[in-house]
């Protein structure tokens, strides 16, 4: 099985650093990933090529990333006033959810806001004053009803009750845990396990890019034509923040659409070749199938493969219906739920 890929995220001052040392010293062969905030401009391809030489990594070993898409969305809402990539999550979380990604909420206690005034004494920090910011990694994890929708993934997340009932997002406090490290760390490597064994084996093969989404949770497959490919080397269905992949995402966050419910495939791979193994897959597991565009209809119906519910594809929303689109995408999409 592929190595676990481990994402550590959370305000200062909790504990991630000691806990990302405690799993390399009780995991063997784990490899350590530290993301900051560079590249301001483009902080979604910066968490692209992340993620994906974490997965290029997992071949061989476990990985550790500390700090990843949780922390644009976080610290750009509470510093930037909001992210330039309000739905980075949602694509993020589709790759996560390919590689079986195990997410630690890494959460502030009582003794956080002390903890960053004496790290601020002993070395120069970023920002002065992170109480804002543990009051939005709070509501992340564990939701609030009163937070503001401004249009952000995480808005969402928040509002339909947090990252807490998500059962391969694990909370992790210095309080709760910081002398029982040793056990956290056996439980999170249990839940990681557990979550990739319900996963399709060659989905978390880095080397088979034609699916996003997790087989466990999915309850639909959005099926396209084949990848435009914008990365070297990224050949992820829908995963662009432009074009048809980002309308597509944006219709469905518009619809507040579960993201682990969804997965997506294309009908042909990079290479132009028809490749339906996820297709029937879907088809085998009871996942319900909904084609978008004639060509991916064609194809699956010529291979004896009776989509559950057929669209245009996203580009002709985009393209062709110019000020209607989104109303008449998300209307198809309704039908087929």
């Amino acid at each position: 099985m592929q190595g676990q890929i481990i994402v550590l995220d959370g305000p200062d001052a909790v504990g991630k650093t000691t806990l990302a040392k405690k799993i390399q010293e009780k995991v063997p062969n784990t490899r350590y990933m530290h993301l900051t905030y560079r590249w301001k401009d483009k902080i979604f391809d910066y968490h692209t090529g992340a993620i994906h030489l974490a997965a290029k990594w997992s071949k061989l070993s476990n990985v550790i990333i500390d700090r990843w898409w949780p922390s644009e969305a976080c610290y750009a809402t509470t510093y930037r006033r909001t992210s330039a990539w309000p739905l980075q999550g949602r694509f993020c979380d589709r790759v996560a959810l390919k590689h079986g990604v195990i997410y630690v909420n890494c959460l502030p206690d009582q003794s956080t806001i002390e903890r960053h005034k004496v790290m601020k004494e002993m070395r120069v920090e970023m920002y002065d004053d992170i109480s804002k910011l543990c009051e939005l990694y709070t509501d992340l994890y564990y939701g609030n009803p009163d937070h503001p929708d401004k249009g952000n993934y995480i808005d969402q997340v928040i509002l339909s009750g947090g990252m807490q009932h998500i059962p391969y997002c694990l909370p992790y406090t210095i309080e709760k845990w910081g002398a029982h490290l040793d056990q956290f760390v056996d439980l999170l490597m249990h839940v990681g396990k557990t979550h990739r064994e319900y996963q399709w084996k060659s989905a978390l093969d880095p080397d088979d890019q034609n699916i996003l989404g997790h087989k466990h949770f999915a309850h639909r497959l959005f099926v396209g034509e084949i990848i435009n490919p914008k990365y070297k080397g990224v050949f992820w269905p829908f995963y662009e923040y432009n074009n048809s992949s980002l309308y597509l995402t944006q219709a469905l966050h518009n619809l507040w659409l579960n993201e682990r419910d969804c997965a997506f495939t294309n009908v042909k791979n990079k290479d132009g070749k028809v490749d339906l193994r996820y297709v029937e897959e879907a088809r085998e597991n009871d996942i319900d199938i909904i084609a978008m565009g004639n060509v991916a209809s064609d194809i699956m119906q010529k291979n004896g493969i009776e989509p559950d519910f057929e669209m245009k594809h996203p580009s002709y929303y985009k393209r062709f219906l110019n000020g209607e689109g989104f109303k008449e995408i998300e209307k198809d999409i309704e039908e087929a739920l």
